[in-house]
């Protein structure tokens, strides 16, 4: 998709604005070729009056559908795509009770089944599109597959009216927020979430920039100012919108608003634990709901429970796909130009999130860099070739893309830490473009200092020779190199400057050594190396009999980390028995 960014010259385009009605000239900010629904292009403009940004064309979408929707998407999204606790986090203020909420627009709901299953609420859903039928199938839940509008009948007003990532996608916004005013009553809270229309810009990654735009689906993209108007004008007496990210997230109601809360984390864990336990859970969503507790016990740092977890997932990765995501160097990349139903017929679509935390879980928990490389590594190529493949069908995946940043720099700096020489792949990264590892111009040019920073938190002694050289890696791109790294069983080269000194047959060539490495450009920024090259100097010269030497640079020295390690402690302790004997 071709995202063209007008300058400020391009002449005004009339209308009218969505959100504040404002009539007159807007600015056009974006152009996507071809894009529109039916092959036209689609352009989006901003309204000087409330910064907000909608499309010209405002027909909207149908989203009746067909009863059934695409079961490769369905179990993509249940799996993998679905940002369920995003979902779930602007009703962190709800409480355990005899509640109802209403949720308008949540296609298969599970913002309703949480609230059902761990709050005790009732919840009420509608949604025109297939996705409500299968909600009703696979969690059981009371959704009619309608639009809610004002004229809906209504028995008595719910307690709150969810509508998450809904209301961009319809032409006209003030029936659609009155709707919902008239949901809750005078009494009830109204909240929503859609996509922040300032995160509309040439900054903001694609995995993340493709989802916002949406051609053909969001019409209108609200600024925070705008959303706030809106709502205001809705009839609302308190309205408060937050920014987090790319996201807008709203309450609004007549009576007092709650403090701001987050969702809480035990709660949605032990939603997640009670739904896995459901009984004849279809693969899919079991998939999905167990990958989300994953993620949050290894972000929650329970990595005894996170590593019994994957096992069960990875036994059932092996009966579901026959492949071993326990021995992730052993996974087969799926060939190039793969469409996205055959890639998702071989892999699960949360494969990168599952190899990333696991990698995590192997560097923080288990202290085994090179499992945590391995695991990484992988993550990096699976989820760009997840995405290269599943954007022919008009999906992005924002959470992939992030994933795939976070598990290159993983694999970048666990590979360093055991002395395996990565600077060829950091440099390919850095040089390369954005349809290999598909990794945003921003991330890449952050990289290297990312990495330095990374080694130098964990002392790391290989910061200087591989984390700050740049060094030519030959014919290879980045994604070629990664994966006959890994295939290769990550070669190991330890540092040739570091060898010198442990090989040293005199004292003379033990302070040569560790002067090559002193005066080395930049060895200042690099105080993990310096160190260590003092300790392996230290234990060198003991070991060649060079007793006063050793204790005299120790004191001269004054490094505190030295007269912590036990070795060199041992190694001077040796050192003064010798010269007082």
């Amino acid at each position: 998709m071709q995202f063209i960014w007008p300058d400020n010259a391009t002449q005004a385009v009339p209308g009218t604005c969505p959100v504040c009605t404002h009539d007159g000239g807007h600015e056009l900010v974006l152009v996507l070729p071809g894009a529109g629904p039916r092959g036209e292009d689609w352009r989006i403009v901003e309204c000087p009056a409330c910064a907000s940004r909608f499309s010209t064309d405002r027909a909207g979408a149908d989203y009746r559908g067909d009863e059934a929707p695409d079961v490769t998407f369905v179990h993509y999204y249940m799996e993998q795509g679905a940002g369920l606790r995003s979902m779930l986090e602007p009703l962190g203020f709800m409480e355990p009770g005899q509640g109802r909420m209403l949720e308008i627009g949540g296609g298969f709901g599970f913002p309703s089944d949480y609230v059902q299953t761990v709050l005790g609420w009732t919840a009420k859903g509608y949604d025109p599109s297939g996705m409500a039928v299968l909600g009703r199938d696979y969690l059981g839940l009371d959704i009619t597959r309608d639009y809610w509008t004002s004229d809906t009948p209504l028995t008595e007003p719910f307690d709150v009216a969810y509508a998450s990532e809904v209301i961009e996608h319809i032409p006209e916004p003030a029936p659609f927020l009155a709707a919902m005013r008239h949901a809750v009553g005078d009494k009830g809270i109204v909240a929503l979430t859609t996509p922040n229309g300032a995160a509309l810009n040439p900054g903001t990654t694609p995995g993340m920039l493709i989802p916002i735009a949406s051609p053909g689906l969001h019409l209108t993209l609200f600024s925070a100012k705008g959303l706030e108007m809106a709502l205001y004008e809705a009839g609302f007496a308190n309205v408060r919108v937050e920014v987090h990210g790319t996201t807008l997230r709203a309450l609004a109601a007549n009576t007092s608003l709650p403090p701001p809360r987050h969702l809480d984390d035990e709660r949605y864990i032990d939603y997640l634990r009670r739904r896995i336990a459901t009984p004849d859970m279809v693969a899919p969503l079991l998939s999905g709901l167990r990958y989300r507790l994953l993620k949050e016990l290894v972000n929650a740092g329970r990595n005894d429970e996170a590593v019994e977890l994957y096992a069960e997932i990875a036994v059932s990765m092996r009966a579901r796909f026959g492949i071993d995501i326990e021995r992730p160097e052993g996974l087969i990349l799926p060939e190039s130009g793969i469409d996205g139903r055959n890639w998702l017929a071989l892999l699960p679509g949360n494969i990168t999130g599952l190899l990333y935390f696991r990698a995590v879980l192997a560097n923080n928990a288990e202290a085994d860099a090179r499992a945590a490389a391995f695991y990484a590594g992988q993550a990096a190529l699976l989820g760009a070739s997840l995405r290269r493949a599943i954007r022919p069908m008009g999906i992005e995946d924002g959470e992939t893309e992030l994933l795939s940043m976070a598990a290159i720099r993983l694999h970048l700096t666990a590979s360093i830490g055991i002395g395996s020489n990565a600077a060829p792949l950091l440099t390919l990264i850095e040089q390369g473009s954005d349809d290999r590892l598909l990794l945003p111009i921003s991330f890449r040019k952050e990289l290297r200092q990312a990495i330095v920073d990374d080694l130098r938190a964990t002392h790391n002694p290989n910061i200087l020779w591989q984390g700050l050289l740049p060094q030519d890696s030959g014919e290879l791109n980045e994604t070629e190199l990664l994966h006959r790294t890994i295939s290769a069983g990550m070669p190991i080269t330890i540092s040739p400057a570091f060898t010198a000194i442990e090989a040293a047959k005199d004292a003379e060539s033990v302070r040569a050594a560790l002067w090559a490495i002193w005066t080395t450009p930049r060895a200042d920024e690099a105080w993990a190396t310096i160190s260590h090259a003092r300790k392996l100097t230290l234990i060198r010269l003991v070991l060649l009999g060079a007793h006063n030497e050793a204790s005299f640079l120790f004191s001269a020295w004054g490094d505190s980390a030295l007269s912590r390690d036990e070795s060199v402690a041992t190694a001077l302790s040796i050192a003064a028995s010798a010269t007082w004997n």
